[in-house]
């Protein structure tokens, strides 16, 4: 492994045992490799922990802990951490081959961006992929109704250590998106590389499912209590966003409806064009 890339990949994993080595090697097989990746294993099963335990690989640094949640074992990895950049990635995700060198390159050259992600392919559950995802990145503005970053990106330790890390109160999701609001606060950005470099696996019983299904209002009222003043400053912008969301989902809701609409009317009608059409051939 080439040493001295000044970036470390961080992987927290809860019971990701079938998937972690799928993770693992899409880091070594970067054109430019990390110095070091540290897996932090959150208290999974007996399973994925003899998995975990039969990793060799000399540049693979693994942590147990018992099971406190996404944020602390991502936190303890990154302070474990001895280079300027992060990578997190989740442990049933992957990257291609030239997500590190890309990232690095726009780090190296742009300082007033402090985090680069890509856009997104999504695998489902049955190998196939559906659909590319397309954050756009940018100001922490454009962060304020709605993630418009990649939870996978790579980042600069000091914007973490300058927020405290990932906010380990946050158990039920959305950390990730608190953790971009509060490192682009002052003045920075997130960078979008235009290609699909990294893979995220769409689970049935994903966290993020969960967390948009059970606790989504919960998370976003946190994040909005949490970042209150930067609320209120870019209020304007703020209620911009929020009457085009509401516009949009209106529209939706219309679209939807009509679509309902026209598959009921054609349920309704089809037994009496059957009845017409009999009546039609008899004559």
């Amino acid at each position: 492994m080439i040493k001295n890339s000044n970036v470390t990949v961080v992987i927290p994993c809860f019971n990701d045992g079938p998937f972690i080595n799928k993770a693992i090697h899409s880091v070594l097989n970067q054109t430019i490799k990390p110095d070091q990746i540290i897996v932090v294993d959150d208290g999974s099963e007996q399973a994925t922990k003899a998995i975990l335990e039969a990793i060799t690989y000399p540049e693979v640094k693994v942590v147990f802990q018992k099971n406190k949640g996404v944020s602390v074992a991502r936190n303890v990895g990154i302070d474990l951490a001895k280079t300027d950049y992060i990578l997190t990635l989740d442990a049933d995700d992957y990257f291609e081959s030239t997500f590190i060198e890309k990232a690095i390159n726009i780090l190296n050259n742009n300082p007033k961006i402090v985090t680069v992600g890509c856009l997104i392919k999504v695998l489902e559950t049955d190998n196939t992929q559906t659909e590319i995802l397309k954050p756009l990145g940018g100001a922490v503005q454009d962060f304020l109704v709605k993630n418009n970053g990649v939870g996978c990106s790579m980042f600069r330790k000091s914007a973490w250590k300058s927020v405290s890390g990932y906010d380990e109160k946050m158990l039920d999701g959305y950390e990730d998106w608190e953790f971009w609001i509060a490192i682009l606060k002052d003045g920075k950005q997130m960078h979008i590389i235009q290609e699909p470099l990294f893979t995220y696996r769409m689970k049935k019983h994903s966290r993020d499912k969960k967390a948009l299904k059970l606790h989504d209002y919960k998370l976003r009222e946190y994040i909005f209590n949490k970042h209150k003043t930067l609320y209120f400053d870019n209020f304007e912008t703020f209620a911009k966003q929020i009457l085009y969301q509401n516009s949009r989902l209106r529209q939706d809701k219309i679209k939807t409806l009509n679509s309902l609409n026209t598959k009921i009317g054609k349920t309704i009608l089809a037994p009496l064009r059957f009845i017409k059409q009999l009546f039609t051939n008899k004559q």
